[in-house]
């Protein structure tokens, strides 16, 4: 018998988050992005609290817009010039697309077009993949409602990558109940991680995934891009295999599923469902890092116009709950792991490797802007020694400390009312 090929794996490449890509309609490049732009660039929610991250590049992609349209954006991302020093550079680009490669039809049971309805968001997909490709590594595609939890979610995304480095996709599944179909219920959501520097998934995207989900558009006329992979996995019989099982063999190592994004279906006033979810992946290790969902138009709005809030006052004020570090009484049923939280157990990671003070420290002030309520009972003592380690004018020391001295304001403002 002759031996087996010995070639070894192909290494993982480039795992840098080196994009940050905000797929737009050409009607968001006013109000709804500055919001966006005036978020970031407010300390509460900036991308980067410390200046050794690689900073991405961020890119604009509109659906279709005129040249007019694109100066806006770049305008408006000049005019918040704190974002100057989160990414390293910025463009404005349109898909171009027209007529049926533009449709998005929400009304059940309309059939117009050619390429499905919803061809629109599924054709500027597959441009902001192609456009990201020179970028390298990997891209971060969040839409306008997707917010990030608190500052710091560039260097948690790569924290993010970091468990995951070999995958091509990293998604996160749908967070509630109800609303899904069986099959794609375990679809992950395009507000996602994608390895748009690896010419393999350059060729899987253009090769597999656009033939084949136009393919499932001739069956099923209604399949948004982010579903196809799940559609795919549904159809695969291993008893009687059948292409989408060979498929399903080929490549599902490289989907990966992390609860980074939490998406929700919900009105405003659930929105304290984010936080319920929260705690359940918080308290499994897994602390997600952005918020997604209609709702959270409301929660950017509302942040903006208070200043002093943190994501869970925010969520409060718009839901009329109070705000809980508890995942009691949620309407969603989790499942609490026991033992130690997930901030004690990266605690003690930091112990055996003191490399670890910069993340603990951010996860830290992740956990302090969600739940500011149970944030005493933390590992204090880890904290202050990642403290010292990095001095007092290191720049993630600097945010832990201006996150501690909010959430301790806040608690005295609620004590005093209290009485």
């Amino acid at each position: 018998m002759k031996p087996l090929d010995s070639t070894p794996r192909r290494g993982h490449g480039d795992t840098t988050l080196r994009c940050v890509a905000v797929p737009v309609v050409a009607s968001d490049i006013g109000p709804v992005l500055a919001q966006l732009f005036a978020l970031w660039s407010d300390e509460r929610f900036a991308p980067v609290v410390d200046a050794r991250t690689h900073r991405p590049h961020l890119m604009i992609v509109a659906n279709a817009a005129n040249e007019d349209q694109l100066a806006l954006a770049e305008a408006l991302f000049r005019d918040h010039p704190k974002l100057a020093n989160a990414f390293s550079g910025f463009s404005a680009l349109s898909a171009d697309l027209a007529g049926d490669f533009d449709r998005y039809e929400r009304k059940p049971g309309a059939r117009e077009g050619a390429y499905g309805a919803r061809a629109g968001p599924n054709f500027q997909f597959f441009k902001t993949m192609e456009f990201s490709q020179e970028r390298g590594g990997f891209t971060l595609q969040i839409e306008v409602d997707c917010l990030p939890v608190s500052a710091g979610w560039v260097e948690a995304t790569q924290d993010v990558i970091d468990d995951h480095t070999s995958a091509w996709v990293i998604g996160s599944v749908y967070a509630g109940i109800g609303e899904l179909k069986k099959k794609t219920q375990s679809h992950l959501n395009g507000n996602a991680l994608y390895r748009t520097g690896d010419p393999l998934f350059q060729a899987f995207l253009r090769e597999v995934w656009q033939p084949r989900l136009m393919k499932q558009i001739g069956l099923d006329y209604t399949v948004p891009y982010d579903c196809w992979w799940a559609l795919e996995c549904a159809r695969a019989s291993a008893r009687k295999p059948n292409d989408a099982w060979h498929l399903f063999q080929a490549y599902d190592p490289f989907f990966h599923s992390d609860p980074f994004v939490v998406n929700l279906l919900v009105t405003t006033a659930e929105v304290d469902d984010y936080l319920d979810v929260f705690d359940r992946h918080a308290t499994l290790g897994q602390a997600p890092v952005f918020f997604h969902g209609q709702a959270m138009n409301s929660v950017r709005a509302s942040l903006l116009e208070h200043p002093s809030d943190g994501m869970p006052q925010a969520i409060s004020r718009l839901s009329g709950a109070e705000v809980s570090g508890s995942v009691s009484g949620t309407k969603i049923p989790v499942t609490v792991a026991s033992g130690p939280g997930w901030l004690e157990s990266l605690a003690r990671r930091y112990a055996e490797d003191p490399t670890l003070a910069a993340s603990l420290l951010r996860a830290a002030a992740a956990e302090m802007n969600v739940n500011p309520k149970n944030f005493g009972a933390g590992p204090l003592g880890a904290l202050d020694r990642a403290v010292k380690q990095l001095g007092p004018d290191d720049a993630v020391v600097q945010y832990f400390r201006k996150t501690e001295a909010r959430v301790v304001s806040l608690g005295s403002a609620e004590g005093s009312s209290s009485h």
